[in-house]
C-alpha cells in the first residue's frame, strides 16, 4: 500500500479545508469499521484500480487513516491557536437604534 502525500501550500488552504480532509478520513475509518462489523469487503481505489480488501486485512489502511486524522487534528489545533476567531463570522449583529 502506498500513500500519496503532497505538501500543500498553505497560502490557499484554510481551516475548513483541513476539516473537510479530516472528515473524509474519519468517513473512511467508519467504512472500515462497518466492513468489519458486517463481514464485507472495504472497497478502495489503488493505483487507478478498484480493489476489494477483506475486512480482516484493513489494518494497514486504518493505521494510515488514523495517522492522517491525528496529523490533521494537530494542524487544525495549530491554526486555531494562530487565529482563534477563524471560525466566527466577520459580522456582528445590528445594534438596536433608539
Amino acid at each position: 500500500m502506498s500513500t500519496k502525500w503532497e505538501d500543500w501550500d498553505e497560502s490557499f488552504l484554510d481551516i475548513e479545508d483541513y476539516q473537510v480532509e479530516r472528515a473524509l478520513n474519519n468517513a473512511a475509518i467508519t467504512a472500515i469499521h462497518r466492513a468489519r462489523q458486517f463481514g464485507t469487503s472495504y472497497v478502495i481505489e489503488e493505483d487507478g484500480h478498484t480493489k476489494c480488501v477483506p475486512a480482516a486485512d484493513t489494518g494497514p489502511y486504518e493505521k494510515v487513516l488514523l495517522e492522517n486524522v491525528e496529523r490533521l487534528s494537530k494542524k487544525l489545533a495549530e491554526l486555531q491557536t494562530k487565529n482563534p476567531n477563524a471560525l466566527s463570522l466577520n459580522e456582528s449583529p445590528d445594534q438596536p437604534k433608539n
